[in-house]
């Protein structure tokens, strides 16, 4: 568990490092973590919009976000230890008397799901609205595990069908994600392991694609490295296991003819051959058989002379069976 939060806290805090965010795309940002993660309270007629988060750079930058793009609001930063099913400190950017301020200012409703098309009507801004969704309730699997897992958790199914539509307006790359529903939360999530390391450079958070890419990569070469030595490991059993049939096939052909009374060039010559050599593969058979015959013989003509001793060796067994 340590490992998953640990990778998410890292694409996270690379978000939060990027400088090169252009006004509107820090609006889509602002706007995508307050509709996930934004409430309010009132208390003595005050309006109060709270943010929560349990990582310590995204509540500063958000802070900061909010002084940033609106400097008459009053905004506060605070904490608190919570007890889930690990302690864990929840940080709080408490914004008061500017929560309606905002509202009006980016054009979203903590009631409704749709999501205002000025905030998504460009690709940085697509992209700045996805980065504040990811710092709201984003996760992604560390690349050290098996199971590839990128996803989004919503309360909303409306919502959540809205966000695959806002991922889909992405115009260079397109992403599989998927909606379920899990207890009362909606799930938007990705496994294609390089679907992730795309969306993770769409994030900006080129330090962690690197870092997936790296593990991701290398473990898929040790499993295709593994699976070639499986089936090199198999394919070298079944010829031994082959060459064993083919052996006791030629000894009863010997036994009632005799080797050098078989009237075929090629198949008395097979037979020799793998009884000289028991582990030779139907190559190496194929490249010995053309040296001794000057002539060119192939892994097929190979099958159809061990095909005809077959045939031959099953005369015999019916011989001895009578």
């Amino acid at each position: 568990m340590e490992e998953i939060i640990s990778f998410t806290n890292e694409i996270k805090n690379e978000i939060t490092e990027n400088i090169s965010l252009d006004e509107e795309m820090k609006r889509s940002l602002l706007a995508a973590f307050i509709r996930v993660n934004g409430t309010i309270k009132f208390k003595n007629k005050n309006e109060f919009l709270i943010l929560r988060t349990e990582n310590a750079k995204v509540a500063k930058f958000i802070y900061s976000l909010v002084k940033e793009l609106y400097d008459d609001v009053m905004v506060s930063f605070s904490f608190r230890k919570t007890m889930k099913f690990y302690k864990a400190t929840e940080y709080l950017v408490n914004i008061i008397n500017g929560g309606t301020t905002i509202f009006s200012s980016l054009d979203i409703n903590l009631l409704e799901s749709k999501v205002s098309q000025d905030l998504i009507n460009k690709e940085d801004k697509v992209r700045g609205f996805l980065m504040g969704l990811f710092l709201a309730c984003g996760s992604c699997n560390s690349p050290k595990t098996s199971n590839y897992h990128l996803e989004f958790y919503v309360n909303d199914e409306a919502l959540a069908k809205n966000i695959l539509k806002i991922i889909s307006k992405l115009k260079y790359a397109q992403f599989d994600f998927k909606v379920i529903q899990r207890r009362n939360n909606f799930v938007i999530y990705l496994k294609k392991s390089d679907q992730i390391s795309s969306f993770l450079a769409l994030l900006d958070a080129s330090s962690c694609c690197i870092k997936f890419e790296d593990v991701r990569v290398s473990r898929d070469y040790s499993n295709v490295n593994n699976r070639l030595i499986i089936c090199d490991q198999y394919n070298y059993k079944k010829s031994i296991d082959k060459a064993k049939v083919q052996i006791e096939q030629i000894n009863l052909i010997d036994k009632h003819l005799g080797i050098e009374n078989i009237t075929n060039e090629k198949v008395r010559l097979l037979c020799k051959l793998r009884l000289k050599d028991k582990e030779a593969s139907y190559a190496d058979l194929a490249t010995m058989m053309s040296q001794e015959l000057n002539s060119i013989v192939s892994k097929s003509n190979i099958g159809h002379l061990f095909r005809k001793i077959e045939s031959m060796s099953k005369l015999y067994e019916k011989l001895e069976r009578n």
